[in-house]
């Protein structure tokens, strides 16, 4: 790589906005425990642990799976977009046993374009700002405002159902982990 390219990626680097708190990711599923007594507790079998810990990075790789099947299946001009899903299972390092306390997915904006029907000229009721891949910040033209689903692009619902499908296998294995564990879901769906 030459010296120029890498001074530009880093001048363009330098531009770029800040990324989010993790703590605020849109698409994710949090595993919160009843209290610090009950999770010190479940530290103590690591077996159990590193079983549960395999058991979720499983059921993320086959969601995952699933939701590129789905996107190769439903959307015509697939793009970017069944290859940019990745499943991202975060992990609490309290006590020293490493246990998975959320997951995420991720994939490139216009996933979210495909599942709402939006795009150039069809935008939301809102709007939104954004960077681009050169750092500058791009805003929604007022011209689309409330466009969205309207005209040729209608909305392909490719995400939320198959988390709908897939949600009761992730509760039975949380269940079956430890009662004084649960689920708060409410942070995964895009359209909800």
């Amino acid at each position: 790589m030459g010296i120029m390219k890498r001074l530009s990626e880093q001048l363009l680097s330098s531009r770029r906005k800040p990324k989010a708190n993790l703590h605020h990711l849109p698409f994710e599923i949090s595993l919160e425990s009843m209290s610090e007594a009950d999770k010190f507790a479940r530290r103590q079998d690591k077996d159990s642990v590193e079983q549960f810990n395999k058991d979720v990075s499983g059921w993320s790789i086959n969601t995952t799976r699933r939701l590129k099947a789905n996107v190769r299946m439903m959307v015509r001009e697939d793009r970017k977009l069944s290859d940019s899903i990745n499943p991202n299972v975060y992990y609490d390092n309290k006590y020293g046993v490493k246990e998975a306390n959320r997951i995420g997915f991720s994939f490139v904006r216009e996933g979210i374009h495909i599942h709402k029907g939006a795009g150039r000229g069809q935008g939301g009721y809102k709007g939104s700002k954004w960077y681009n891949q050169y750092g500058e910040q791009k805003t929604t033209q007022l011209s689309s405002l409330a466009k969205m689903g309207t005209g040729n692009r209608k909305p392909i619902e490719w995400f939320d159902p198959v988390i709908d499908q897939e949600l009761p296998q992730l509760a039975d294995l949380v269940a079956g982990y430890s009662v004084t564990l649960f689920m708060d879901a409410s942070r995964i769906y895009i359209d909800k």
